[in-house]
Protein backbone atom coordinates (compact mmCIF):
# COMPACT_ATOMS: atom_id res chain seq x y z
CA UNK A 1 0.00 0.00 0.00
CA UNK A 2 2.71 2.42 1.24
CA UNK A 3 4.24 1.64 -2.89
CA UNK A 4 1.04 2.37 -4.37
CA UNK A 5 0.74 6.01 -2.40
CA UNK A 6 4.72 6.79 -3.31
CA UNK A 7 3.61 5.71 -7.22
CA UNK A 8 0.71 7.54 -7.34
CA UNK A 9 2.57 10.89 -5.45
CA UNK A 10 5.16 10.50 -7.94
CA UNK A 11 3.00 10.79 -11.27
CA UNK A 12 0.92 13.07 -9.55
CA UNK A 13 4.22 15.50 -9.59
CA UNK A 14 6.05 14.40 -12.97
CA UNK A 15 1.59 15.97 -14.32
CA UNK A 16 2.03 18.61 -11.95
CA UNK A 17 5.86 19.42 -13.47
CA UNK A 18 4.09 18.81 -16.40
CA UNK A 19 1.45 21.57 -16.70
CA UNK A 20 3.64 23.81 -15.47
CA UNK A 21 5.90 23.76 -18.38
CA UNK A 22 3.03 23.99 -20.59
CA UNK A 23 1.77 26.68 -19.12
CA UNK A 24 4.79 28.95 -19.48
CA UNK A 25 5.33 27.48 -22.84
CA UNK A 26 1.98 28.75 -23.57
CA UNK A 27 2.38 32.26 -22.17
CA UNK A 28 0.48 35.02 -23.99
CA UNK A 29 2.49 36.74 -26.98
CA UNK A 30 4.07 39.86 -26.11
CA UNK A 31 1.54 42.95 -26.92
CA UNK A 32 3.45 45.74 -26.09
CA UNK A 33 6.74 47.23 -25.77
CA UNK A 34 7.83 49.75 -23.42
CA UNK A 35 10.41 52.43 -25.15
CA UNK A 36 12.25 55.00 -23.09
CA UNK A 37 13.26 58.19 -24.62
CA UNK A 38 13.95 61.55 -23.76
CA UNK A 39 12.40 63.64 -26.50
CA UNK A 40 14.40 66.45 -26.41
CA UNK A 41 17.39 65.89 -28.74
CA UNK A 42 16.13 66.23 -32.39
CA UNK A 43 16.72 65.13 -35.20
CA UNK A 44 16.51 61.85 -33.17
CA UNK A 45 13.84 62.11 -30.86
CA UNK A 46 11.69 65.28 -29.61
CA UNK A 47 8.06 66.89 -30.16
CA UNK A 48 6.48 68.94 -33.10
CA UNK A 49 4.26 71.62 -32.73
CA UNK A 50 1.60 69.93 -32.52
CA UNK A 51 2.99 67.36 -29.39
CA UNK A 52 3.23 64.74 -31.24
CA UNK A 53 6.56 62.60 -31.19
CA UNK A 54 8.78 62.49 -34.28
CA UNK A 55 12.50 61.65 -35.00
CA UNK A 56 14.77 58.95 -36.27
CA UNK A 57 14.74 56.64 -33.33
CA UNK A 58 10.71 57.11 -32.88
CA UNK A 59 10.93 56.05 -36.60
CA UNK A 60 12.93 53.00 -35.96
CA UNK A 61 10.57 52.54 -32.94
CA UNK A 62 7.42 52.29 -35.09
CA UNK A 63 8.66 50.48 -37.61
CA UNK A 64 10.49 47.52 -34.86
CA UNK A 65 6.91 47.07 -33.34
CA UNK A 66 4.95 47.12 -36.49
CA UNK A 67 7.50 44.03 -37.88
CA UNK A 68 6.53 42.38 -34.11
CA UNK A 69 3.03 43.12 -34.59
CA UNK A 70 2.89 44.84 -30.89
CA UNK A 71 2.34 48.31 -29.58
CA UNK A 72 4.94 50.85 -29.57
CA UNK A 73 4.74 52.77 -26.11
CA UNK A 74 6.60 55.66 -25.39
CA UNK A 75 7.70 56.40 -21.90
CA UNK A 76 9.20 59.98 -21.19
CA UNK A 77 12.53 59.45 -19.23
CA UNK A 78 15.26 61.36 -18.11
CA UNK A 79 18.26 60.35 -20.13
CA UNK A 80 21.12 60.52 -16.95
CA UNK A 81 18.67 58.10 -15.20
CA UNK A 82 17.32 55.73 -18.08
CA UNK A 83 19.73 52.73 -16.98
CA UNK A 84 18.70 52.27 -12.94
CA UNK A 85 14.81 53.29 -14.55
CA UNK A 86 15.24 49.92 -17.10
CA UNK A 87 16.75 47.89 -14.17
CA UNK A 88 13.52 48.78 -11.97
CA UNK A 89 11.30 47.46 -14.84
CA UNK A 90 9.64 51.04 -15.51
CA UNK A 91 9.64 50.61 -19.56
CA UNK A 92 11.16 47.94 -21.45
CA UNK A 93 13.93 48.96 -23.48
CA UNK A 94 16.25 51.84 -23.99
CA UNK A 95 15.69 53.50 -27.71
CA UNK A 96 18.71 55.03 -29.09
CA UNK A 97 21.58 54.60 -26.57
CA UNK A 98 25.24 54.05 -28.02
CA UNK A 99 26.27 50.79 -27.09
CA UNK A 100 29.86 51.53 -24.89
CA UNK A 101 31.69 49.05 -23.24
CA UNK A 102 30.93 50.69 -19.85
CA UNK A 103 26.82 50.77 -20.61
CA UNK A 104 27.40 46.89 -21.88
CA UNK A 105 29.15 45.95 -18.30
CA UNK A 106 25.44 47.11 -17.12
CA UNK A 107 23.16 46.40 -20.01
CA UNK A 108 22.72 44.33 -22.91
CA UNK A 109 21.92 46.02 -26.46
CA UNK A 110 20.46 44.83 -29.48
CA UNK A 111 22.10 44.98 -32.54
CA UNK A 112 23.47 48.33 -33.67
CA UNK A 113 20.45 50.61 -35.55
CA UNK A 114 22.95 53.37 -37.08
CA UNK A 115 26.73 54.11 -36.74
CA UNK A 116 27.69 56.70 -34.32
CA UNK A 117 30.45 59.86 -35.41
CA UNK A 118 31.75 62.33 -33.03
CA UNK A 119 32.97 65.65 -33.96
CA UNK A 120 34.42 69.07 -31.75
CA UNK A 121 32.49 71.98 -32.91
CA UNK A 122 33.80 75.47 -32.79
CA UNK A 123 34.19 78.58 -34.56
CA UNK A 124 35.47 78.76 -37.92
CA UNK A 125 39.22 79.42 -37.74
CA UNK A 126 39.81 79.18 -34.43
CA UNK A 127 42.98 76.94 -34.73
CA UNK A 128 40.97 74.80 -32.55
CA UNK A 129 41.33 70.75 -33.07
CA UNK A 130 40.20 67.52 -31.15
CA UNK A 131 43.78 67.13 -29.22
CA UNK A 132 44.88 68.11 -25.50
CA UNK A 133 47.33 70.25 -26.55
CA UNK A 134 44.77 72.69 -29.01
CA UNK A 135 42.47 71.91 -26.10
CA UNK A 136 44.57 72.93 -23.16
CA UNK A 137 42.78 75.76 -20.88
CA UNK A 138 39.76 75.91 -23.27
CA UNK A 139 36.17 75.18 -21.95
CA UNK A 140 34.31 72.18 -24.38
CA UNK A 141 30.48 72.12 -23.95
CA UNK A 142 29.21 68.02 -23.27
CA UNK A 143 25.78 66.89 -22.35
CA UNK A 144 25.51 65.30 -18.63
CA UNK A 145 25.31 61.69 -18.98
CA UNK A 146 26.37 61.26 -22.32
CA UNK A 147 28.99 59.17 -23.98
CA UNK A 148 30.70 62.22 -24.82
CA UNK A 149 30.99 63.63 -21.45
CA UNK A 150 32.27 60.41 -20.17
CA UNK A 151 35.17 60.42 -23.22
CA UNK A 152 35.51 64.04 -22.36
CA UNK A 153 36.07 63.91 -18.43
CA UNK A 154 38.81 60.76 -18.48
CA UNK A 155 40.53 61.44 -22.06
CA UNK A 156 40.90 65.08 -21.88
CA UNK A 157 39.66 67.19 -18.55
CA UNK A 158 43.53 65.12 -16.84
CA UNK A 159 45.09 66.97 -19.34
CA UNK A 160 43.34 70.67 -18.62
CA UNK A 161 40.72 71.00 -20.86
CA UNK A 162 37.80 72.53 -18.85
CA UNK A 163 34.57 69.91 -19.08
CA UNK A 164 31.49 71.87 -18.93
CA UNK A 165 28.50 69.42 -18.83
CA UNK A 166 24.63 71.14 -19.62
CA UNK A 167 21.31 69.02 -19.28
CA UNK A 168 19.79 70.47 -22.28
CA UNK A 169 21.34 71.01 -25.70
CA UNK A 170 19.76 74.09 -26.56
CA UNK A 171 21.83 75.54 -23.28
CA UNK A 172 24.66 74.17 -24.83
CA UNK A 173 24.42 75.85 -27.75
CA UNK A 174 23.06 78.73 -26.42
CA UNK A 175 26.81 79.50 -24.45
CA UNK A 176 28.28 78.48 -27.51
CA UNK A 177 27.09 81.32 -29.43
CA UNK A 178 27.64 83.47 -26.58
CA UNK A 179 31.18 82.24 -26.16
CA UNK A 180 30.99 80.53 -22.18
CA UNK A 181 32.32 77.43 -24.18
CA UNK A 182 34.82 77.22 -26.28
CA UNK A 183 33.83 73.96 -28.44
CA UNK A 184 31.83 71.25 -27.89
CA UNK A 185 31.47 67.30 -28.79
CA UNK A 186 28.09 66.92 -31.15
CA UNK A 187 27.59 64.30 -33.75
CA UNK A 188 26.88 65.34 -37.20
CA UNK A 189 22.68 65.52 -37.70
CA UNK A 190 21.69 66.88 -34.32
CA UNK A 191 24.51 69.69 -34.54
CA UNK A 192 23.53 70.55 -37.96
CA UNK A 193 20.21 70.51 -37.59
CA UNK A 194 20.02 72.69 -34.13
CA UNK A 195 23.22 74.92 -35.12
CA UNK A 196 25.42 74.70 -38.24
CA UNK A 197 22.74 74.79 -40.87
CA UNK A 198 21.19 78.27 -38.84
CA UNK A 199 21.54 81.88 -39.54
CA UNK A 200 23.58 82.42 -36.17
CA UNK A 201 25.38 79.26 -36.67
CA UNK A 202 27.28 80.47 -39.93
CA UNK A 203 30.53 81.12 -37.70
CA UNK A 204 30.88 77.40 -36.73
CA UNK A 205 31.67 74.17 -38.13
CA UNK A 206 33.61 70.94 -37.77
CA UNK A 207 37.12 71.10 -36.86
CA UNK A 208 39.45 68.60 -37.10
CA UNK A 209 38.76 64.67 -38.05
CA UNK A 210 35.89 62.58 -36.23
CA UNK A 211 36.73 62.23 -32.30
CA UNK A 212 37.48 58.01 -31.53
CA UNK A 213 37.35 56.62 -28.03
CA UNK A 214 36.28 53.66 -26.08
CA UNK A 215 34.06 55.69 -23.89
CA UNK A 216 32.39 57.22 -27.18
CA UNK A 217 31.26 53.94 -28.58
CA UNK A 218 30.74 53.22 -32.50
CA UNK A 219 26.66 52.70 -32.91
CA UNK A 220 23.76 53.72 -31.59
CA UNK A 221 21.58 50.61 -30.49
CA UNK A 222 18.70 49.71 -28.44
CA UNK A 223 19.46 48.90 -24.40
CA UNK A 224 17.35 45.96 -22.69
CA UNK A 225 17.89 44.18 -19.27
CA UNK A 226 20.24 41.19 -19.83
CA UNK A 227 17.53 39.11 -18.10
CA UNK A 228 15.14 39.68 -20.95
CA UNK A 229 17.12 37.97 -23.54
CA UNK A 230 13.94 36.98 -25.17
CA UNK A 231 13.21 40.74 -26.28
CA UNK A 232 16.66 41.42 -27.04
CA UNK A 233 16.08 38.68 -29.74
CA UNK A 234 12.57 39.41 -31.22
CA UNK A 235 14.37 43.01 -31.72
CA UNK A 236 17.07 41.74 -33.80
CA UNK A 237 14.82 39.44 -35.50
CA UNK A 238 12.65 42.50 -36.28
CA UNK A 239 15.31 44.93 -37.34
CA UNK A 240 17.09 41.98 -39.39
CA UNK A 241 13.80 42.27 -41.40
CA UNK A 242 13.57 45.96 -42.12
CA UNK A 243 16.79 46.06 -43.35
CA UNK A 244 15.62 43.15 -45.65
CA UNK A 245 12.46 45.53 -47.40
CA UNK A 246 14.82 48.19 -47.27
CA UNK A 247 12.31 49.52 -45.05
CA UNK A 248 15.71 50.35 -42.30
CA UNK A 249 17.43 52.50 -45.06
CA UNK A 250 14.45 54.64 -46.12
CA UNK A 251 14.14 55.58 -42.37
CA UNK A 252 17.59 55.79 -41.82
CA UNK A 253 18.08 58.18 -45.32
CA UNK A 254 15.74 60.88 -44.10
CA UNK A 255 18.44 61.45 -41.65
CA UNK A 256 21.58 60.67 -42.74
CA UNK A 257 24.07 63.28 -43.13
CA UNK A 258 27.44 63.63 -45.23
CA UNK A 259 30.24 63.81 -43.54
CA UNK A 260 32.38 67.23 -43.46
CA UNK A 261 33.69 67.93 -46.55
CA UNK A 262 37.71 67.61 -46.19
CA UNK A 263 38.77 70.98 -46.01
CA UNK A 264 36.32 71.79 -43.22
CA UNK A 265 38.13 68.72 -41.82
CA UNK A 266 41.61 70.08 -42.54
CA UNK A 267 42.78 68.23 -45.39
CA UNK A 268 46.58 68.01 -44.51
CA UNK A 269 47.67 67.26 -48.00
CA UNK A 270 47.15 70.90 -49.21
CA UNK A 271 48.03 73.83 -47.34
CA UNK A 272 45.51 74.77 -43.92
CA UNK A 273 44.41 78.67 -43.86
CA UNK A 274 43.58 80.08 -40.37
CA UNK A 275 42.09 84.08 -41.37
CA UNK A 276 42.29 86.03 -37.92
CA UNK A 277 38.90 86.30 -36.10
CA UNK A 278 39.46 90.26 -36.73
CA UNK A 279 38.74 91.05 -40.64
CA UNK A 280 42.47 91.49 -41.79
CA UNK A 281 43.69 90.96 -45.69
CA UNK A 282 46.05 87.85 -44.53
CA UNK A 283 45.86 84.58 -42.20
CA UNK A 284 47.27 84.57 -39.07
CA UNK A 285 48.59 81.33 -40.09
CA UNK A 286 49.16 79.01 -42.71
CA UNK A 287 49.77 75.32 -42.23
CA UNK A 288 51.32 72.75 -44.85
CA UNK A 289 51.90 69.49 -43.37
CA UNK A 290 53.65 69.97 -40.36
CA UNK A 291 54.81 74.01 -40.98
CA UNK A 292 53.43 76.57 -39.42
CA UNK A 293 53.82 79.46 -41.03
CA UNK A 294 52.80 82.92 -38.70
CA UNK A 295 52.29 86.07 -39.81
CA UNK A 296 53.92 89.64 -38.24
CA UNK A 297 53.21 89.71 -34.76
CA UNK A 298 52.26 93.54 -32.98
CA UNK A 299 52.95 94.42 -29.55
CA UNK A 300 48.74 94.52 -29.64
CA UNK A 301 46.20 93.65 -27.47
CA UNK A 302 42.68 92.03 -28.27
CA UNK A 303 41.60 95.26 -29.77
CA UNK A 304 43.81 96.42 -31.71
CA UNK A 305 45.54 98.81 -29.52
CA UNK A 306 49.23 99.35 -28.84
CA UNK A 307 50.13 99.03 -25.26
CA UNK A 308 51.81 100.93 -23.46
CA UNK A 309 54.89 101.10 -21.77
CA UNK A 310 57.18 101.78 -25.18
CA UNK A 311 59.21 98.39 -26.40
CA UNK A 312 59.83 96.28 -23.67
CA UNK A 313 55.98 95.83 -23.25
CA UNK A 314 55.17 95.29 -26.54
CA UNK A 315 57.75 92.76 -27.10
CA UNK A 316 56.33 91.10 -24.18
CA UNK A 317 52.90 91.30 -25.90
CA UNK A 318 54.36 89.45 -29.15
CA UNK A 319 56.15 87.21 -27.23
CA UNK A 320 52.30 86.49 -25.24
CA UNK A 321 50.41 86.64 -28.66
CA UNK A 322 52.59 84.15 -30.10
CA UNK A 323 52.84 81.49 -27.37
CA UNK A 324 48.67 81.32 -27.82
CA UNK A 325 48.85 81.28 -30.88
CA UNK A 326 50.94 78.50 -31.55
CA UNK A 327 48.97 76.53 -28.65
CA UNK A 328 45.76 77.08 -30.92
CA UNK A 329 47.68 75.48 -34.01
CA UNK A 330 49.10 72.75 -31.97
CA UNK A 331 52.06 73.57 -31.52
CA UNK A 332 54.32 75.38 -28.51
CA UNK A 333 57.40 77.97 -28.42
CA UNK A 334 59.68 74.94 -28.23
CA UNK A 335 59.19 73.63 -31.82
CA UNK A 336 59.75 77.27 -33.13
CA UNK A 337 62.61 76.79 -35.76
CA UNK A 338 62.88 80.25 -36.81
CA UNK A 339 62.03 84.18 -36.01
CA UNK A 340 62.29 87.41 -38.02
CA UNK A 341 62.40 90.14 -35.65
CA UNK A 342 61.65 93.87 -36.89
CA UNK A 343 62.72 96.93 -34.75
CA UNK A 344 62.38 100.43 -36.11
CA UNK A 345 65.50 101.61 -34.00
CA UNK A 346 68.40 98.86 -33.26
CA UNK A 347 69.35 100.44 -30.48
CA UNK A 348 66.16 98.66 -28.71
CA UNK A 349 67.68 95.24 -29.86
CA UNK A 350 69.57 94.63 -26.62
CA UNK A 351 66.17 95.00 -24.69
CA UNK A 352 63.88 93.23 -26.65
CA UNK A 353 66.75 90.00 -26.74
CA UNK A 354 65.66 90.19 -23.15
CA UNK A 355 62.75 89.33 -23.07
CA UNK A 356 62.91 86.87 -26.06
CA UNK A 357 64.93 85.04 -24.14
CA UNK A 358 63.11 84.82 -20.77
CA UNK A 359 60.30 82.74 -23.39
CA UNK A 360 62.44 80.79 -25.27
CA UNK A 361 65.03 77.90 -23.67
CA UNK A 362 68.73 78.48 -24.06
CA UNK A 363 69.10 74.88 -25.75
CA UNK A 364 66.11 75.03 -28.05
CA UNK A 365 66.70 79.03 -29.70
CA UNK A 366 65.30 79.11 -33.08
CA UNK A 367 67.12 80.60 -35.99
CA UNK A 368 66.80 84.84 -35.88
CA UNK A 369 67.04 87.73 -38.43
CA UNK A 370 66.77 90.66 -37.78
CA UNK A 371 65.51 93.57 -39.80
CA UNK A 372 65.78 97.56 -39.26
CA UNK A 373 62.39 98.67 -40.88
CA UNK A 374 61.50 102.40 -41.02
CA UNK A 375 57.68 102.02 -39.55
CA UNK A 376 55.25 99.50 -38.49
CA UNK A 377 52.10 99.61 -38.34
CA UNK A 378 49.89 101.15 -35.24
CA UNK A 379 53.26 103.03 -34.64
CA UNK A 380 54.36 99.77 -33.28
CA UNK A 381 58.21 99.54 -32.40
CA UNK A 382 58.91 96.25 -32.84
CA UNK A 383 57.38 93.39 -34.86
CA UNK A 384 57.77 89.87 -35.19
CA UNK A 385 57.24 86.56 -37.40
CA UNK A 386 57.96 82.93 -37.52
CA UNK A 387 57.82 79.32 -38.66
CA UNK A 388 57.32 76.29 -36.29
CA UNK A 389 56.84 72.68 -36.17
CA UNK A 390 53.44 71.34 -35.25
CA UNK A 391 52.31 67.82 -34.65
CA UNK A 392 51.78 65.09 -37.52
CA UNK A 393 49.43 66.12 -40.07
CA UNK A 394 46.08 64.04 -39.76
CA UNK A 395 44.94 61.51 -41.43
CA UNK A 396 41.10 61.80 -43.45
CA UNK A 397 40.04 59.24 -40.73
CA UNK A 398 36.71 59.87 -42.63
CA UNK A 399 33.64 58.10 -41.82
CA UNK A 400 29.82 58.46 -42.89
CA UNK A 401 27.13 58.09 -40.92
CA UNK A 402 24.69 59.94 -37.89
CA UNK A 403 25.86 60.45 -34.47
CA UNK A 404 23.46 60.64 -31.60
Amino acid sequence: MAWAKIFVLSIGSLLSGSFLVGAAAGAAPRSEIRFAISPLFPPYESRNAQGQLVGLNIELGNALCAQLDVRCTWVDQVFTHSIGALESRRFDAIMGMASTPQRRQLIDFSDDLYPLTTHLVARRYSGLMPTVRALKGKRVGVLTGSNREAFALAQWAPAGVIIKSFWLNDQLIRSLVAGDIDATLQGTAEIRQELLDTEQGQSFDFVGPPVTGQQLGTAVAIGVRKSDPELRRDLNRALEQLKQSGEHQRILQSYQQEEPEAATVQDTHGPQFYPSEVELPFSEAVRVGSMLYISTILGVDANRNLVKGGTGAQMTQVMTTLHDLLERHQSSLDRVVKCTLMLVDLDDLALVNQVYLGYFARSRLPARSVLAIRRLPHGARVAMECVALTEEPLGPAMRRGVGN
